[in-house]
């Protein structure tokens, strides 16, 4: 089924509709005010017959309910009248024409593009300019301020003064709201000037004519292509087609959607939702990153589970039975008493999914491996409740999580996922198979070696996972734990410092170098005391900050070997603490331990690190990445 139609209608037909309020803005298009340039070009280019691009509008009495307004400057905010058709795209361009060429009152516009100061002025064609073959029709179109009187000198010349009637006669301009009527304002110019010998282009009856047929006509014969979305339109493909049209204004995510429909049963979304948010904000950093559409996310899968518990319950085949999910398509189905009934719960799953990150040694939202796992964390808190208190649940929680943030679950198309946690993962932990992700996630030691910026979302969970095992700042000796998080910055150090790489013989590249095997966390404090110094000189200034053996413990805390640093063995160093690293991973994933010194070993032959190479013709080739293919930490 086709679902719009496209048509030519008369500009002045549109205006009509406008004032009428037939068209009306849907409440979630805010209020725009287009600059003085962009409205003066606009109307230069219906002028001059020239396409302005199109309108798109949605039927309205269909499955969309949307709080409706008038457009700026139409109707008033006590008039109830239902309009037939939303503005979804076109708001900027109307808004401007209505204002222009109907509305009696001044424009609010602006003094400049993206500027922020609002001005109030009125718009005239120049009749003679407009008339002149010779001339730019850019100055045809002439804006003036609210008083009608243009100054210059400083203030103290008047430069052109409309400020009445006759003088918009004297001055041949004819304000932009006659010109759709023209014929009535045209007839008291002539009238005005008949009978003077100083008309310029002689008989003004003629002179007005012939601005009529030249000008005006251009303005009354004006069509804009209208595309209209049929009431029948899905919700889903109102979004998309909004999103991919909509250039100006504000996007019309699939939040905005829910919340312009909402807001038909007199319930604010955006409110509702910002008061959630400052509250979770404020008492979980790690939630400073939750989105509206995430929190929407996580309502609709437990909203869409109940539909389907509520369906097997009573027995409907199996093709009457909804499927558990969080797509754009069922977030848009969302109902209103469904959002009330779930997303107070919602918001207490999201608390205990912060609760649960510090516990994975996940303080703030920077820190968080994949923000997108927030929504099945937050679901399943709330779907197992207490079910989740018992350290067998806990531990069975846990390996799910670390399975998602090292088999890199989260990273593309992820809604199929979120649904499949919801069911799967709470199953697992009621005593059910292992989920499908804990099964397929795979960590191979490659990936370590490729492992640079802090945006992966391993590279994120490596040093969470090293603060849970108990890493100590070096100089210090505190542990990394939440409190030295929020007192200290946590900085990442790189082991072998950058210089000593780069002055190494050979020298490490970069792509060794900034490798994740190669930086540990510490505190800001710690980092710039080591600065850039070599190993052989920083361990004797950490030694008269804490004595020695306590510093091996911090290193091996560290998975760092006290004589390779020592005695600046940077291949020893590599090798040994990328497997410690690898061990960890698959251990916390629950996988079998395996072996990637080789992989290590080959890495640091190829860059000349490592003479003695591995024979065999199954022997791994390493290709090491270029030096352009990550940004810099």
């Amino acid at each position: 089924m086709q679902t719009f139609s496209a048509n030519p209608i008369l500009l002045t037909t549109l205006l009509d509709h406008v004032e009428a309020g037939t068209i009306q803005l849907p409440d979630f298009q805010r209020g725009w005010v287009w600059d003085d340039h962009r409205i003066r070009s606009l109307l230069v280019s219906i002028s001059r017959g020239f396409p302005v691009g199109a309108v798109m509008t949605l039927s309205a009495g269909g499955d969309i309910q949307f709080r409706s307004r008038f457009v700026e400057g139409a109707g008033s905010t006590a008039d109830a009248i239902q309009p037939a058709q939303y503005l979804l795209d076109g708001q900027q361009r109307l808004t401007s024409l209505y204002q222009t060429l109907r509305h009696t009152g001044p424009v609010e516009t602006r003094d400049r593009p993206g500027g922020t100061r609002v001005i109030r002025r009125w718009y005239y064609v120049d009749i003679q300019r407009a008339l002149d073959p010779l001339a730019d029709r850019e100055t045809t179109i002439v804006g003036v301020p609210e008083d009608k009187i243009v100054k210059s000198n400083f203030g103290r010349t008047v430069a052109l003064d409309l400020s009445c009637q006759d003088h918009e006669f004297q001055q041949h301009m004819i304000p932009t709201e006659q010109v759709m009527s023209g014929m009535a304002w045209g007839f008291r110019y002539a009238q005005y000037w008949q009978g003077r010998d100083e008309h310029p282009h002689g008989d003004p009856f003629a002179f007005f004519e012939r601005f009529t047929n030249n000008v005006l006509k251009s303005f009354t014969e004006y069509a804009l292509p209208v595309i209209n979305l049929v009431k029948e339109t899905p919700k889903e493909a109102v979004c998309i087609v909004f999103e991919k049209v909509n250039t100006g204004g504000v996007t019309l995510s699939v939040f905005e959607l829910v919340t312009a429909s909402f807001a038909a049963g007199d319930f604010s979304l955006r409110d509702d939702w910002e008061t959630r948010k400052n509250r979770m904000h404020s008492e979980f950093g790690v939630l400073q990153g939750l989105r509206g559409d995430q929190f929407l996310q996580a309502v609709t899968l437990m909203a869409t589970q109940a539909r389907n518990r509520a369906a097997v319950a009573d027995d409907r085949p199996p093709n009457q039975i909804p499927g558990v999910g969080c797509k754009r398509s069922d977030i848009l189905d969302l109902r209103l008493d469904e959002y009330r009934e779930w997303a107070d719960r919602v918001e207490a799953g999201f608390r205990q999914a912060a609760k649960f990150l510090h516990g994975q040694y996940v303080f703030t939202s920077p820190n968080v491996p994949y923000g997108t796992q927030l929504v099945p964390l937050a679901a399943l808190h709330v779907e197992l409740g207490d079910d989740l208190t018992t350290a067998n649940a806990q531990e069975k929680m846990n390996h799910w999580f670390w399975c998602g943030v090292f088999g890199e679950a989260y990273g593309g198309a992820i809604e199929t996922q979120l649904a499949l946690d919801l069911s799967e993962v709470a199953a697992y932990i009621r005593g059910g198979p292992e989920p499908t992700l804990v099964t397929q996630a795979n960590f191979i030691a490659e990936r370590l070696l490729s492992l640079r910026t802090r945006n992966s979302a391993a590279y994120k969970g490596l040093y969470a996972l090293q603060m849970k095992c108990g890493a100590a700042d070096w100089r210090s000796g505190e542990p990394l734990s939440l409190a030295t998080w929020h007192e200290e910055a946590i900085d990442i150090h790189h082991v072998f410092p950058v210089a000593w790489c780069r002055n190494a013989d050979p020298p490490i590249p970069r792509w060794l170098y900034d490798s994740i095997i190669n930086k540990t966390p510490i505190d800001a404090t710690t980092n710039r005391k080591l600065g850039g110094q070599d190993p052989s000189r920083y361990l004797p200034g950490l030694q008269r900050d804490i004595n020695d053996d306590r510093l091996r413990r911090i290193l091996e805390a560290h998975w760092i070997d006290r004589s390779a640093l020592e005695e600046e063995r940077f291949g020893d160093f590599f090798a040994e603490r990328g497997q410690a690293m690898l061990d960890l991973i698959n251990r916390t994933m629950g996988k079998p331990a395996a072996d990637g010194r080789e992989v290590f070993r080959k890495a640091l032959d190829s860059a000349g690190l490592v003479t003695d190479r591995y024979a065999g013709d199954d022997e791994i080739e390493y290709d090491p990445v270029g030096e352009d293919a990550y940004d810099s930490p």
